[in-house]
């Protein structure tokens, strides 16, 4: 019950940081290529500035991993547990 729980909470969190980080993405894109189609433009600069736009983005996505993935430990802990004990 708490493991299936934990897996949903870290699916919620990574489907909505994607979501939210994508509803941004066609600014950061046009900033991109803007870059790109200029001449003697710094292109490391620019995906710097990108990288700094999207940094609130990794703390609630790998933490939603990471709640997904002990989620998915505990469930197999729970199995492991069940076909020691013969119940099925």
């Amino acid at each position: 019950m708490v493991a299936g729980l934990l897996y949903v909470i870290g699916l919620i969190a990574v489907l909505a940081t994607i979501v939210v980080a994508g509803y941004g993405a066609p600014g950061l894109i046009q900033l991109v290529n803007t870059t790109l189609d200029t001449p003697g433009a710094d292109l490391v600069a620019t995906l710097i500035d990108v990288a700094r736009l999207l940094q609130w983005a990794v703390l609630p996505f790998v933490g939603g991993l990471a709640l997904m993935g002990l989620g998915r430990i505990v469930m197999l802990l729970g199995a492991i547990n069940r076909a020691l004990r013969g119940n099925a």
